[in-house]
C-alpha cells in the first residue's frame, strides 16, 4: 500500500490481486486454462495459426530443453524476429526457468543490432529464415552470442538449429509433470526492452516479473482491459519487439483471446482482417486512426464488427478521434499512457467514459502526479507540470547505466514521463506538450543523438542537430540541421543518403534537410532544438 500524499492521484485496489507469482506462473495458469480453445495466434499472411493447446505444450517443451541445455536463471535470450506465430513461445518458455529475454527490433541493420545487443548480450538468440543472415552478422562481430535458433525452419540451416530439432534433441517429449519454477518476482528481471528514455542514445529497461504481473492483472480487468471474453477476436499490428505490442500481447494470451495478426501493418490487409475475421477490438498508434478517419479504402470493407478502438504510443488530435468514432460508429476512443521504463499504460480511459483529449484515470495499482519541474511540488488539478508515475509498474531502471536510472527515477520511486500535462477535476490526466527531445515517427521512438553521433562522423559535416517536424500523419518526420565543415561541400540529398545507409528506415531524415551557419545551444552547450523547430515553423507559416 503506498501512502497517501496530497495532490497525488491514486488509481483504485485490482480486482484480481497481485500475488507472489513469476510472469511464467501466471501465462502457465493462463494458457493451460485456455488451452481449450482452437486459435491462440493467426497469421493472416500464412494463414495459419497455432492453438492455445499447441502454444501451452510448446512453451513447456522449450522450457525443458532449455533447462536440459544448461541454460539458467538470468541468462539472457534475445529475440529477433517479425511478428510470427511463435514470437512468444521462446519469451515464456524462458520465464519459466527464469531467463531474461531482450526482444529487438528486427528491421534494424546489423550495426545497430550490434549495439542493442551489446546492452543485453544474450547467450542465445531467436530468430527467423529471414533474419537469420542478419543475425549471422552480428554473431561473428560479437563475443556473446553461442546459439542461434531458427523459430519457423523444420530442418537446420547454416549450422544453426530449427525450433523443433532442438527441443527433440534436448526434451524428452513428456510434459505431464512440468512446473515453471518459482523465484522472486519483485526482484528478478523479466525482459530487457529498448527504449532511448526521455533522451539520448537507446538504453535497456529492466522490467520485473512483477512489473509484467501488474499488466497481466490489468488485462483482466475491465478498467484497465480491453476485451475480458475468451475467445473473442482482437487484431494486432504493432511490432512484437515493441514494449507496447510486447504488453498488448501478453494481456492478451492471459484473457485467451483469439488474436489475429499482422506481420507488418498493410491498409488493405488490415482492413480486409478486420472484416473476415470479424475482428471486435484494435489496440493502434494515432496514424491508423487518421487513416480510419479519412482514407476512401475503408467504405471498401465491412467494420461493423469493431466495437472498440484504443489508441497509445503519442498523442491523437482530438480532431481525428472525433472524425473516426463518427465514421465508425463507435461511444469513443479509448486513450492510454505509459512508458517502457513504466510497463505499459499507467493511465487508461474507461471503456464507457470517454472525455475529449483525455488519457483516462489511473490504473489499478499505480499513482500519478503532476510534478513543478522546478520544485518538485505536487500540483493540483488544472495546473501544468511534469506527468509522473508511481508503483509496481516502474521498472528497476537501465542496464549498467546508474546514471540515467537516477535521471528517469527519483529517490521516493516516482518516474518522470518528460511529458507536460495536467488533471482535471475528476482526475483525468491530458498531456499538452513534451519536454522529452524523442521525435515519435509513426509511434516510433527515434534518438536525436543517435542520428546527430552518425552524421557528425561525415568529413563533411561539422555540426548538426536533428529536431521532429509536426506531421499529422506519422506523427513527426526527423529533420537535420547541418552546419557544412569550411572548405567542404555537402548537398541536401547527400546528407540524406549517408544516414539512411546507416540506420533502419524509422529513422530517415523525411523531414528534409536544412543547411545553417550555426546551431544554437544554452549555457550548457545543449542544443537548443525548440529554438530550432520554432524558426523552422516560422519560415514555413511566410511561405
Amino acid at each position: 500500500m503506498m501512502k497517501r500524499e496530497k495532490n497525488v492521484v491514486y488509481g483504485p485496489e485490482p480486482i484480481h490481486p497481485l500475488e507472489d507469482l513469476t510472469a511464467g506462473e501466471m501465462l502457465f495458469r493462463a494458457l493451460r486454462k485456455h488451452s481449450h480453445l482452437p486459435q491462440a495466434l493467426v497469421d493472416v499472411y500464412g494463414e495459419e495459426w497455432i492453438s492455445y493447446k499447441e502454444f501451452f505444450e510448446a512453451t513447456c517443451l522449450l522450457a525443458q530443453s532449455l533447462h536440459n541445455c544448461g541454460y539458467k536463471m538470468s541468462d539472457v535470450v534475445s529475440i529477433c524476429a517479425e511478428n510470427n506465430k511463435r514470437f512468444f513461445v521462446p519469451i515464456i518458455a524462458a520465464w519459466y526457468i527464469g531467463m531474461i529475454v531482450a526482444p529487438v527490433n528486427e528491421g534494424y541493420i546489423p550495426d545497430e543490432l550490434c549495439k542493442v545487443m551489446g546492452i543485453s548480450r544474450p547467450q542465445l538468440v531467436f530468430c527467423t529464415k529471414n533474419i537469420l543472415n542478419k543475425v549471422l552478422e552480428v554473431q561473428s562481430r560479437t563475443d556473446f552470442i553461442k546459439r542461434i535458433i531458427i523459430l519457423d525452419a523444420v530442418e537446420n540451416i547454416h549450422g544453426c538449429e530449427s525450433l523443433p530439432n532442438f527441443i527433440s534433441r534436448y526434451s524428452d517429449g513428456n510434459i505431464a509433470n512440468f512446473k515453471p519454477l518459482h523465484y522472486d518476482p519483485v526482484e528478478q528481471v523479466a525482459a530487457i526492452l529498448c527504449s532511448s528514455g526521455t533522451t539520448g542514445l537507446p538504453k535497456g529497461v529492466m522490467q520485473t516479473h512483477q512489473n509484467i504481473c501488474v499488466r497481466l492483472i490489468h488485462a483482466l480487468d475491465p478498467r484497465a482491459g480491453t476485451q475480458l471474453i475468451p475467445g473473442v477476436t482482437v487484431l494486432v499490428y504493432l511490432p512484437f519487439f515493441h514494449a507496447f505490442g510486447f504488453s498488448i500481447n501478453l494481456g492478451y494470451f492471459m484473457v485467451g483471446l483469439r488474436v489475429i495478426m499482422l506481420r507488418r501493418f498493410d491498409q488493405e490487409a488490415f482492413l480486409k482482417a478486420i472484416q473476415d475475421y470479424e475482428v471486435r477490438s484494435v489496440i493502434n498508434v494515432p496514424a491508423i486512426i487518421l487513416f480510419l478517419s479519412k482514407s476512401p479504402l475503408v467504405d471498401k470493407y465491412d467494420l461493423s464488427s469493431l466495437r472498440e478502438l484504443c489508441c497509445g504510443a503519442a498523442p491523437l488530435a482530438k480532431e481525428v478521434a472525433e472524425v473516426a468514432v463518427k465514421r465508425l460508429n463507435l461511444p469513443g476512443i479509448r486513450c492510454g499512457f505509459g512508458l517502457t521504463e513504466s510497463t505499459s499504460a499507467n493511465i487508461h480511459s474507461l471503456r464507457d467514459e470517454f472525455k475529449s483529449g483525455s488519457l483516462g484515470r489511473v490504473t489499478p495499482l499505480m499513482a500519478a502526479k503532476i510534478a513543478d519541474r522546478e520544485t518538485g511540488k505536487a500540483l493540483g488539478p488544472n495546473q501544468v507540470g511534469e506527468l509522473c508515475v508511481k508503483g509496481p509498474m516502474v521498472s528497476k531502471g537501465y542496464v549498467n547505466n546508474v546514471e540515467a536510472t537516477k535521471e528517469a527515477i527519483d529517490d521516493d520511486g516516482w518516474l518522470h514521463s518528460g511529458d507536460f500535462g495536467y488533471y482535471d477535476e475528476d482526475e483525468h490526466f491530458y498531456v499538452v506538450d513534451r519536454y522529452k527531445e524523442l521525435i515519435k515517427y509513426k509511434g516510433s521512438q527515434v534518438a536525436p543523438a543517435e542520428l546527430e553521433e552518425i552524421l557528425l562522423k561525415n568529413p563533411c559535416i561539422r555540426d548538426v542537430a536533428v529536431v521532429g517536424i509536426p506531421d499529422l500523419e506519422a506523427g513527426e518526420l526527423p529533420s537535420a540541421f547541418v552546419v557544412k565543415q569550411p572548405g567542404k561541400e555537402i548537398t541536401a540529398k547527400e546528407v540524406y543518403d549517408y544516414l539512411a545507409e546507416r540506420v533502419s528506415h524509422t529513422k530517415y531524415l523525411r523531414g528534409g534537410v536544412r543547411f545553417v551557419d550555426s546551431i544554437p545551444r544554452n549555457v550548457t552547450g545543449k542544443i537548443t532544438r525548440k529554438e530550432l523547430l520554432k524558426q523552422l515553423l516560422e519560415k514555413s507559416s511566410k511561405l
